[in-house]
């Protein structure tokens, strides 16, 4: 992963490169005092000038990378605040995602509720429409039977006029 991209690159770049001159610069005295003496070689001292703009150089080198230091070390906090801001981000969009997905089940669920409810209604409906054809047969029997008996009473009364009548007469 990059964090801040080229500038980090350069920084380095910057870093390597100031390493590379402090290096370079003190590549003979380290070779000199490393190696074997050379017999042939007389050993000179260096002049103090030369010393001194070794010193120098070495000087420049070291503040140079303490500057390219604090400078990565301020882009660091920056990409560690940058991914931590992100971070949070994503948690939240993580627990909005869960919210509405709790939300869809809650709904999911009051829409199977719904369709057990409306089928129970539906089979209540079929069973009052049965009771009502049943209540209609039993209607038409029931009238049937009350034109039965209404007839019936209308011939006894009739029945019962005419023997009136035959009986006074």
């Amino acid at each position: 992963m990059q964090y801040g991209g080229s500038r980090v690159a350069r920084s380095w770049m910057r870093l390597v490169l100031a390493a590379l001159v402090v290096a370079g610069t003190f590549s003979p005295v380290t070779a000199e005092s490393a190696g074997k003496p050379d017999p042939k070689a007389k050993s000179t001292p260096l002049p103090i000038g030369e010393l001194m703009d070794r010193v120098n150089a070495l000087a420049d080198g070291q503040r140079q990378l303490a500057s390219q230091l604090a400078d990565l070390s301020e882009e660091l906090t920056a990409a560690q605040r940058s991914v931590s801001e992100e971070r949070d981000e994503v948690r939240e969009n993580r627990d909005e995602l869960q919210s509405s997905l709790d939300q869809v089940k809650g709904m999911r669920e009051e829409v199977r509720g719904l369709y057990v409810e409306s089928s129970g209604l539906k089979g209540d409906i079929a069973q009052v429409g049965k009771q009502v054809e049943g209540l209609d047969v039993s209607l038409g029997n029931f009238r049937l039977s009350a034109g039965i008996v209404v007839a019936a009473i209308f011939v006894l009364q009739i029945a019962l006029v005419g023997l009136m009548f035959r009986g006074r007469g």
